[in-house]
């Protein structure tokens, strides 16, 4: 192994700079955890953003300094559980995420409200007041998944699944807010079923055609998954169509959307291994017609309920750019030392159709919190042979490693690894199948004898994203802390590691 580009001396510099990435070092201030929760909770109900951001962000870095699993660079609550991101959007020049939260109340776990946090950028993140709370009898339960639009006035309004008993008893709730997303006035909307077995509203999406306002619900119909169109000239009032497009492929289609991207339609939904379909939309007629039955897979891993509600203009020469935000499935952390959180979000991904699927990539502002670098070149993999980069070594990093296949069957780069091989994470392809994945989480990727194969790896402690070739594959670990080694590896022959560029990755919650 040789590296062409960093002399020992910066590589050492590295693994320093990763260990200071870990402390999270920037404004810590104090690591009192029982004052920090005690300081947040206590303005929970506050609509104040200042005083509501500060203590949001002060126990969000103290559980970082003292929690080892939790990430730095991923969204997650500032503590307690969230899931779906709820109505992400471009608005007046900011970029708003609202999602599924769980606050901490009177030391228990609320029903579902809306959290709030806003960006100029999608990867600095500002925590503001909680939206929605669950204060009217049409969602004392929860105010669940929705999305947000604005209206001919030009007002933020939000659309959501109000909770009372799940799918038995559930309303179509509206929103709006006057202050651009601090304060919120709220009314039932939908009251009716759309069909028998359905229940009245479930995870909204909306769009205006023409002079009509639609919207699309999530459901069910004679034991087969449907997205439930209904129409409005108001957005008060809403008339049901009928199901625009039902498959086998689940048994109820939750947060479903119909978006338009690249001259042709595509139609996700919340279910399974998250599918979707790309085909063509009649909005006269409104029939949604997929080119295949079948349907692909957004991300088959630890992951569920993408949101692509969020577009802006930052595509190819200022082409509209189509932005996914996402929930990464995770368990409660196991951390003693540090208050309860769960789940998170993954780094906002921009779809595109690229031969008949869809390609997901990261957002390249992603690349903003890149530190220092280390790269090696033209390493030879043996057949189980497994050697640590030399001076590498880390939890936050950014791998792009780009192999030539060589008679390898199966090779990748082994990441959260300890010293003596006991405790690791694959982040593997399979020149046989075609397939690529992380640990036991695996999709396929269109691939070409010969061709050299590129894994870019985001490990953010104990997240892990694997992009290859227009494919995206998501994973938690709970690995030993400790265990941060970065390992290339092959199986049933040798491979060549062509070129790995390792970044430290800097925490979303420094300063810019």
């Amino acid at each position: 192994m040789k590296s062409t580009h960093l002399a020992v001396p910066v590589a050492c510099l590295f693994a320093m700079a990763i260990i200071a990435a870990e402390c999270c070092a920037d404004d810590v201030g104090t690591t009192d955890i029982p004052k920090l929760v005690s300081d947040y909770r206590a303005v929970l109900k506050s609509r104040d953003i200042a005083i509501y951001s500060k203590a949001a962000l002060a126990l969000r870095k103290g559980i970082i300094a003292n929690d080892p699993l939790r990430p730095i660079y991923h969204f997650t609550g500032p503590e307690s559980w969230i899931n779906d991101p709820n109505g992400p959007i471009r608005h007046k020049g900011k970029y708003h995420l609202y999602y599924q939260f769980a606050p901490i109340i009177d030391g228990h776990r609320s029903p579902i409200c809306w959290g709030h946090a806003v960006s100029d950028d999608l990867i600095h993140w500002v925590d503001w007041p909680v939206v929605l709370w669950p204060d009217t009898k049409h969602d004392r339960n929860g105010v669940f998944s929705g999305n947000t639009i604005m209206d001919d006035k030009g007002m933020l309004n939000a659309f959501y699944t109000g909770n009372v008993g799940g799918h038995a008893e559930c309303y179509g709730m509206r929103a709006w807010s006057k202050d651009g997303g601090v304060t919120w006035e709220k009314k039932l909307v939908m009251k009716d079923r759309p069909t028998s077995d359905s229940p009245v509203h479930w995870d909204g999406q909306v769009w205006k055609d023409g002079s009509f306002w639609y919207q699309l619900s999530g459901g069910t119909t004679e034991g087969k998954g449907a997205g439930m169109l209904w129409s409005s000239p108001d957005l008060d009032n809403w008339t049901f169509i009928k199901p625009l497009f039902v498959s086998g492929s689940a048994s109820f289609f939750e947060l479903p959307y119909l978006i338009p991207l690249d001259g042709r339609h595509v139609l996700m939904c919340g279910a399974g291994a998250n599918p979707y379909w790309i085909g063509s939309y009649d909005g006269k007629l409104h029939v949604f017609l997929p080119d295949k039955i079948d349907p692909e897979s957004f991300d088959a891993g630890d992951y569920y309920s993408f949101n692509p509600n969020m577009t802006d203009n930052k595509g190819i020469r200022g082409s509209v750019r189509r932005i996914v935000h996402g929930w990464v499935t995770t368990p409660a952390t196991p951390t003693k030392d540090v208050p309860y959180w769960q789940g998170a979000h993954s780094i906002p991904r921009v779809i595109t159709i690229n031969d008949g699927r869809l390609d997901i990539q990261p957002i390249a502002e992603i690349e903003k919190l890149r530190g220092l670098k280390r790269s090696f070149n033209n390493v030879t993999v043996g057949e189980g042979v497994a050697v640590p980069l030399k001076d590498v070594s880390g939890s936050v990093v950014e791998i792009v490693a780009k192999f030539s296949l060589g008679k390898a069957k199966r090779f990748g780069i082994n990441v959260r690894a300890s010293a003596d091989g006991s405790v690791s994470l694959p982040v593997w392809f399979d020149s046989f199948t075609s397939e690529f994945g992380v640990g036991d989480k695996r999709g396929k990727i269109d691939f070409k004898p010969g061709d050299d194969v590129t894994l870019r790896i985001f490990v953010d402690r104990s997240i892990i994203e694997v992009y290859a070739a227009g494919r995206v594959m998501t994973k938690y670990t709970l690995n030993d802390p400790a265990a941060q080694l970065i390992v290339p590896f092959a199986e049933g022959g040798e491979a060549v590691l062509k070129d790995i560029d390792i970044w430290q990755m800097k925490s979303m919650w420094d300063k810019p």
